[in-house]
Order: structure tokens, then C-alpha cells, then sequence
């Protein structure tokens, strides 16, 4: 039976049979794999701390016929931080769900691998919704599935005023001479100025960045709606607590709003 090692996070952990879980692990070599972590959920376990989510390890797998064994995992880091403090792990929750929902098996991505590693020590300090958004938009960038933002995303010109047209459809802001064929809504100017610095800035001088509360719940709603647009899956840990509200996903069906609003 061949054995492997995997440099990987936990990105998914669910229960399997009576004391087995199942991990989902994204490893910097081999991207994302499924294997079971056997006997963890009993409390004298020496690989239940393995098994948790967000953990960082070493991981020796045997490769099975339909699925694979995890014979071992040496932990190297756990991120306390995200279990202590609500948002933060709401925040982490929503990386890994991000990650996993967007990512195919056996894809090495080293870069997501690193981005995501960076990000989770990251909101042991940051505004984790900060964290959050930083992230969501770089792994479309990593991915090629960033929406265009402030140019038309129809015709390449560039968007003017200080509400722009933001269509799901069409993969970003557009001009007034394009948005007629599309459903949408209008964005603070702000607002896509903002997430275009959050893709440019320094990921680890986050912390210099300010926004308010009304730029804060618009850029998380319009990022969660197109996320789960591209992907066409919910984003259920978005959807917890008080990170987004469901006004912005209505306002997608139809052109709701108006530009002097």
C-alpha cells in the first residue's frame, strides 16, 4: 500500500461511522485530498488533534482503493485564536468553505496554500471581516474568476460616478451603455475602490486599512452573493451570525435601487 506525506491544513472535518472522521486537507505539494482520520473522536485519540479544523501538520497517508487512511499527523500549528473569539472563526470558517467549494481534488495550488496559511495567522490580530475580504478577493484573482471592478466589464471602458452597476452576470461593474442588458444594482464608488486596494495592498499591513460599517456590509454582501454566483453553491458559514444580511441578494433578481439614492 503506498504511503504519502501531505504539508496540509484542515479545511473540512465531518464525523464518519462511529468514531472516524473524514478530513478535507488542501497540502501546498498535492492540493486538495479526502482521507480518514480513524478512531479521533475517542477522547484518548493520539491523532485527535490532528483532525480538527484549521490545524496545520504533517500528514502520513495511505493511499486506499476508494478512499485514503491518514496513519499519522504531527501538528504544527492549531490557531487557538480561532476558536477563542466568535468572528474570527466565523471568518476562518468562511475561508475554508471558500477554498474548498472552489478548488478540484489533486490540484496542487501553492499559492491558495500559502494565501490561505498567511490569512489564518493573519486574524489572530486583523478585523477578521477584513481578513475575510482580502482573501475571497484574491483567490478569484489566483483563480481568474475576480469580477472587473471599475471598468466595464462588457466593453473595458472605464466607470465612472459615484454609484457604480455591479452585474453578477456579466462579471462586474458596467458602463451606462452596456448595463441595460443586465440585472444588477448599484455599489458605492467607495466601496469598488476599496476592494481594489485589497487585492494591491500588502496582505500583512491589512491593519492600515479602514472602512466603515456601511462599506464593511457592502463589500461582504457583494462578495458573498457573486461568490456563490460563480460557484453556484451557498456559502453557508457567510450566511452565519452577523458577517452578511440578505437584502443584497434580493436587490440581484431585478435593477432595484437608483443611481441618486
Amino acid at each position: 500500500m503506498a504511503v504519502y506525506h501531505a504539508d496540509a491544513l484542515v479545511i473540512r472535518s465531518k464525523q464518519f461511522g462511529e468514531s472516524d472522521r473524514v478530513l478535507t486537507l488542501f497540502s501546498r505539494e498535492l492540493g486538495k485530498l479526502q482521507a480518514v482520520a480513524k478512531g479521533v473522536r475517542k477522547p484518548k485519540s493520539r491523532q485527535r488533534a490532528g483532525a480538527q479544523l484549521f490545524t496545520y501538520g504533517d500528514f502520513l497517508i495511505h493511499r486506499g482503493k476508494s478512499l485514503d487512511t491518514v496513519s499519522q499527523c504531527s501538528p504544527k500549528e492549531s490557531f487557538p485564536h480561532l476558536w477563542n473569539d466568535l468572528d474570527r472563526s466565523f471568518a476562518a470558517t468562511g475561508i475554508a468553505e471558500l477554498l474548498d467549494i472552489s478548488t478540484i481534488p489533486e490540484q496542487p495550488n501553492t499559492e491558495l496554500f500559502t494565501l490561505t496559511l498567511t490569512c489564518f495567522f493573519l486574524l489572530e490580530q486583523f478585523d477578521p471581516s477584513l481578513v475575510l475580504s482580502a482573501y475571497s478577493l484574491r483567490l478569484m484573482e489566483v483563480l481568474g474568476y475576480r469580477p472587473l471592478l471599475g471598468e466595464c466589464a462588457e466593453c473595458g471602458v472605464s466607470v465612472k460616478g459615484d454609484r457604480m452597476f455591479f452585474s453578477l452576470e456579466a462579471g462586474g461593474t458596467l458602463c451606462g451603455n452596456c448595463q441595460e442588458n443586465y440585472s444588477g444594482r448599484w455599489i458605492r464608488a467607495g466601496s469598488i475602490a476599496f476592494m481594489r486596494q485589497l487585492i494591491r495592498a500588502d496582505i500583512t499591513k491589512l491593519d492600515r486599512m479602514r472602512w466603515g460599517a456601511w462599506m464593511q456590509q457592502e463589500i461582504l454582501e457583494t462578495l458573498r452573493v457573486y461568490l456563490e454566483h460563480k460557484f453556484e453553491r451557498p456559502l453557508k458559514s457567510w450566511r452565519m451570525g452577523s458577517l452578511t444580511q440578505d437584502s443584497l441578494e434580493r436587490s440581484f433578481d431585478g435593477k432595484e435601487g437608483n443611481e441618486n439614492e
